[in-house]
């Protein structure tokens, strides 16, 4: 390592957080001890209102390093929390990291000397780089990762062994001349991140890490995950006039489809209940349908419980009977100009479907 930043804080460690109040205290310790020179200046964790009580926990504690907690209240999401955390950084690098403990501190620190000896402006932790399968990966995790960074790779133009990692340090200056393209939205900020350089001639490199089990907790990987990151991959493509979790509502809207035609069916043939009351029976269920999908997939961070669930429940079914005034007056009215009945419909299609998801995001779900 130069000599020249021995004994210099030169590194600010930034830890987007949910419900992490268990690993706090074992994380911070491992990064003071691991930090034998005594290069990280400040540790930022950004928490998103944690329900365990994360952000008091570190606000009343003491710890041997300097330790700063953003709690956020009404904005949700890991890359704006790493957005806002590293805004708020002061030092010539940022690192970024799992707060739950499956990212290690002495990988942290060998990335800040590949930094420092080979001058390199953004270091990425690999899960991958050297081994090609990980004991902690498997199941939906595996098949993110793999699915995923190639996915990650084509968007990118790049050939990286891991860019959907959440492990890397960046210099802070490079990562200001991006920060207000970066969408802040999405599973995976180092490929916004990356996406953002195509244009810049930058030296990159990938070191191989330890990808330990989590210590506390448990994993905010579930089922909703795979539909953000396509989501994302989309809003790179075209841009920031695709709005942020349009697809997992279309995906919802699709199942509901299903269900309203599979009730439908089920009542006339069987029930041998009347169009009207069968057709009734079917909106109602598929509106629920897509409401509670909508409440545990595609908004779960802004997630409804208790008696919100309910007047959820409410101001969803008036969105939708607004949405389909909406499409049906705009589909008349198309119809009325050309008599083309399918373009009609599937206008009017489009837009029921834009007005239910704005109203839903900005209204039922407050966002």
């Amino acid at each position: 390592m130069t000599n020249l930043f021995i004994n210099k804080q030169i590194l600010t460690v930034i830890l987007p957080s949910y419900n992490e109040k268990a690993n706090v205290d074992i994380l911070v310790k491992s990064l003071h001890e691991a930090d034998v020179h005594s290069q990280i200046k400040r540790i930022i964790y950004v928490d998103d209102d944690s329900a365990d009580n994360t952000s008091e926990h570190i606000k009343n504690s003491t710890y041997p390093v300097d330790v700063l907690c953003l709690q956020r209240i009404g904005r949700q999401g890991l890359s704006s929390a790493v957005v806002e955390g590293i805004l708020l950084a002061d030092t010539q690098y940022v690192a970024v990291m799992d707060a739950d403990g499956q990212h290690l501190a002495s990988d942290l620190m060998r990335m800040l000397q590949i930094a420092i000896s080979e001058g390199d402006q953004l270091v990425i932790g690999s899960r991958f780089k050297d081994q090609v399968t990980l004991e902690t990966h498997i199941g939906l995790r595996s098949l993110l990762s793999r699915v995923g960074n190639h996915l990650a790779n084509h968007v990118l133009r790049r050939q990286l062994s891991d860019p959907l990692t959440g492990f890397f340090l960046i210099e802070r200056q490079l990562f200001n001349t991006i920060s207000h393209r970066v969408r802040g939205s999405g599973f995976k900020i180092l490929v916004d991140v990356i996406y953002n350089l195509r244009d810049q001639n930058i030296k990159i490199a990938e070191t191989q890490i330890q990808f330990a089990k989590r210590m506390h907790g448990e994993s905010k990987l579930d089922s909703g995950v795979m539909i953000e990151f396509v989501d994302q991959m989309i809003g790179l493509f075209i841009g920031r006039l695709y709005p942020e979790k349009f697809l997992g509502f279309l995906v919802v809207g699709v199942i509901g489809m299903c269900v309203h035609f599979a009730l439908l069916s089920i009542l006339l043939f069987q029930a041998a209940s009347s169009f009207t009351t069968a057709q009734a029976a079917a909106t109602l269920t598929a509106m629920v349908s897509n409401y509670t999908l909508n409440n545990l997939l595609t908004f779960r961070r802004n997630r409804l419980n208790g008696i919100n669930w309910f007047k959820g429940l409410i101001y969803f079914i008036l969105v939708c009977s607004l949405g389909a005034v909406a499409n049906v007056g705009l589909a008349g009215y198309i119809y009325k100009l050309d008599n083309i009945w399918w373009l009609s419909g599937f206008a009017g299609i489009v837009v029921g479907t834009v007005f239910n998801f704005t109203l839903s995001k900005y209204f039922v779900w407050k966002k």
